[in-house]
């Protein structure tokens, strides 16, 4: 399970359009936002580009910080 920190999110609207961009990535699968937490967590294939996961979280509107 990966793990990133992003900043911005604070309802279930912010959940679900994180969620469904990165569902929608190849390779992505089991995508869990947490809030409170300021995290979201997810199952990745070994070829996914972490640097293409921080991209689509950007441009939904959100900031990537780990």
């Amino acid at each position: 399970m990966k793990k990133i920190k992003v900043e911005g999110m604070s309802c279930q609207h912010c959940a679900n359009t994180v969620t469904n961009a990165l569902n929608a990535l190849p390779g992505i699968t089991n995508v869990r936002v947490s809030l409170e937490d300021k995290e979201v967590a997810f199952d990745a294939e070994p070829e996914v580009d972490m640097e293409l996961v921080r991209e689509t979280v950007r441009q939904t509107g959100y900031k990537v910080s780990g």
